[in-house]
């Protein structure tokens, strides 16, 4: 596993090998108030080798953070964003299995007076200023932005199936640069099998 690999790489280079890559700029661009605990750093750090040193990687890139309720695993999400964008990433989906996480993210990410916002009151890079916005599909977007769909995974699938005008749609991705991000992803396997399994049924109720 991943996992084990970089564990060993660790023990080879140094207890501080992953957590000393992080960028300070990505640092900078998050809230003050959320200092990056110990864990994180070591998150942080992984993601950054996997993305920029690591010769097994593979394309696309799908990763997964495993992480407990209440860790900061938003926080971290905020931070590749962040990373990403600096890879030159800008369009941005970000999907839950809940309306009620999606809305509670949504203000995390876009309301700087929200006690739970991420980001710094000025995201910078270099002498450029960023800003997050949330969008419903990628056509005409700002290329400077930081451009992020919010949905949950149920309502990406309607989005795809039944596209409407000024939605997103499979012309979406062809060209870009996308980067998907779930949260509580251990759900998705669960509602794939579910919606496999009521196909299926349709399937056979009209056959």
């Amino acid at each position: 596993m991943l996992y084990e690999t970089f564990n060993s790489i660790k023990e080879s280079f140094g207890e501080d090998y992953f957590t000393s890559r992080i960028d300070p700029e990505i640092v900078q661009n998050l809230n003050p108030n959320f200092e990056l605990r110990e864990y994180q750093k070591e998150a942080l750090g992984r993601f950054d080798f996997y993305f920029s040193e690591y010769q097994k990687r593979k394309f696309p890139v799908h990763l997964l953070f495993h992480m407990a309720t209440g860790s900061g695993k938003t926080l971290i999400m905020a931070a590749n964003v962040l990373y990403l964008y600096k890879l030159g990433y800008r369009n941005f989906i970000f999907f839950v299995n809940s309306v009620n996480i999606i809305e509670k993210t949504r203000d995390n990410f876009l309301n700087p007076l929200s006690e739970k916002y991420l980001f710094a009151p000025k995201i910078k890079f270099g002498d450029k200023e960023v800003f997050i916005k949330e969008v419903q599909n990628f056509e005409g977007v700002n290329p400077d932005d930081i451009n992020i769909i919010f949905t949950t995974i149920q309502g990406l699938h309607i989005r795809m199936t039944q596209p409407k005008e000024n939605v997103l749609t499979e012309e979406d991705f062809e060209g870009k640069d996308i980067a998907l991000i779930s949260d509580e992803a251990h759900h998705l396997q669960t509602i794939t099998k579910n919606q496999k399994e009521q196909e299926l049924e349709k399937s056979w109720e009209y056959t």
